[in-house]
C-alpha cells in the first residue's frame, strides 16, 4: 500500500486533502510503481473537486477507487487510495502501465476541448501543481519521466482514450526542467 503519498506530495509543498479511509482503500495491494498516469476526469466544467464522489466510490459497471489521487482546480491534491486503483483499463504494457503498476491520477477537468495541445485550457494554479506533484513522485519513487504517461498514450485498443486534453510532450518536458 501506498501509504506515503500524502506525505511526499506535502514534502513538495503541496496543498493535500486526505479522504477518510485512503490508507486501505483499493483493489488490493500494489505490486509496484512502475509508471504515472495522467487523466482528467470529463467532469463538470466548474467547482474545485467535484468528481471525489465517483473516483472514490466508483461508477455503475465500476467499483472505485478509480485513482489513487485527485487534483482540484485549485492545484489542492486529495489522496483517496493507498492500494490499487481501476483507473488504466487495458494498456499497451500491463506490466508497466496495468493498475497493480501505475499510480493513477485523476485532475479535475471538463475534458473539452480535446485538442492536445498545450494547457490554455487548464488553470495555471493546478498545471503547475501537477508537474510539482508528479515531479515529487517520480522523485519517491524512482519514475522516469518516459514512464509518466497519458491515458490515451497507452489505453488499448489505440484511441480508446483522450485523456488528458493537454500536451503530453509540454508536460514531460515541464517534468524535466
Amino acid at each position: 500500500m501506498l501509504t506515503d503519498l500524502a506525505t511526499i506530495l506535502r514534502k513538495a509543498n503541496l496543498n493535500v486533502v486526505e479522504e477518510s479511509g485512503w490508507k486501505t482503500r483499493g483493489h488490493g495491494a500494489m505490486g509496484s510503481v512502475k509508471s504515472i498516469v495522467i487523466h482528467h476526469t470529463a467532469g463538470p466544467a466548474t467547482g474545485e473537486y467535484p468528481s471525489l464522489r465517483v473516483v472514490r466510490d466508483g461508477r455503475v459497471g465500476l467499483s472505485g477507487p478509480l485513482a489513487q489521487l485527485g487534483l482540484g482546480r485549485s492545484g489542492k491534491w486529495y489522496v483517496i487510495a493507498a492500494g490499487k486503483a481501476y483507473h488504466a483499463g487495458n494498456t499497451k504494457d500491463d506490466s508497466l502501465y496495468g493498475n497493480a503498476n501505475a499510480i493513477g491520477i485523476e485532475a479535475e477537468g471538463s475534458g473539452v476541448p480535446a485538442d492536445n495541445t498545450g494547457h490554455k485550457h487548464w488553470p495555471e494554479v493546478q498545471w503547475k501543481s501537477y508537474v510539482r506533484g508528479v515531479k515529487a513522485l517520480q522523485a519517491a519513487y524512482g519514475v522516469p519521466t518516459s514512464r509518466v504517461v497519458g491515458h490515451r498514450e497507452i489505453a488499448k485498443p489505440a484511441g480508446r482514450k483522450v485523456d488528458p486534453n493537454f500536451s503530453m510532450t509540454e508536460f514531460r518536458a515541464a517534468l524535466n526542467k
